[in-house]
């Protein structure tokens, strides 16, 4: 998943006017390129003239507030610079999972993996597939790259192990099962292990 911060107002659109319910005698609302609640102090938040309903991909509406943060997937890219020009966009994107989102759903999924030391727990090495790429794995390859035995276990249940000798691979095609968590470990020492992963975007909105 990747996070994201509300942008309603930025200079290539001109400056928002001051808050009237803040302001109401001061004289100075009508000032374009004072912005107000820019860091929703007064009152408590933002006034409503910067709060918007955008429609997600999945047919809902997400309430987008100035300033605010949300982690969603990356349809929300399409609404920020440099996706859109800065004067059109009105999200920012802050930090990019790297995923791919597609209004054609076979198209939603993108590749993870990494090589992982292992040592004799298997809690000493958990991917979590749903809390770090935001869906389960739909295909899995794991490797064993040295001559130590190891112990793979998946989503989260001890009666669902495997094991892999020495170079030894392991795949779980797509359609296999749904795999939420790996857990790795070595039988003895140290070693090391390599997962790839192919995991679809799944969306808050």
């Amino acid at each position: 998943m990747s996070v994201f911060r509300v942008r309603l107002q930025n200079v290539k659109q001109g400056l928002m006017d001051l808050d009237p319910s803040t302001h109401p005698t001061t004289g100075t609302y009508g000032q374009l390129g004072v912005p107000f609640g820019a860091d929703n102090t007064n009152s408590g938040a933002a006034s409503i003239q910067r709060q918007i309903f955008a429609a997600g991909p999945n047919r809902t509406y997400r309430l987008l507030v100035d300033g605010s943060t949300f982690t969603d997937c990356n349809y929300w890219k399409r609404f920020s610079y440099p996706t859109v020009a800065q004067e059109f966009a009105f999200i920012e994107t802050v930090t990019d999972d790297g995923s791919v989102y597609s209004d054609i759903p076979s198209e939603n999924t993108f590749a993870a993996g990494a090589t992982e030391t292992l040592d004799t727990d298997l809690s000493g090495t958990v991917i979590d597939f749903v809390t770090t790429y935001g869906g389960p794995a739909r295909f899995l390859q794991v490797q064993n790259l040295d001559s130590t035995g190891i112990t793979g276990e998946l989503n989260g249940d001890t009666n669902v192990t495997f094991t892999l000798s020495t170079s030894e691979t392991q795949i779980f095609n797509q359609g296999d099962l749904s795999i939420t968590m790996l857990r790795l470990a070595t039988d003895s020492g140290t070693s090391s292990a390599s997962w790839i992963a192919s995991i679809r975007s799944t969306c808050n909105s």
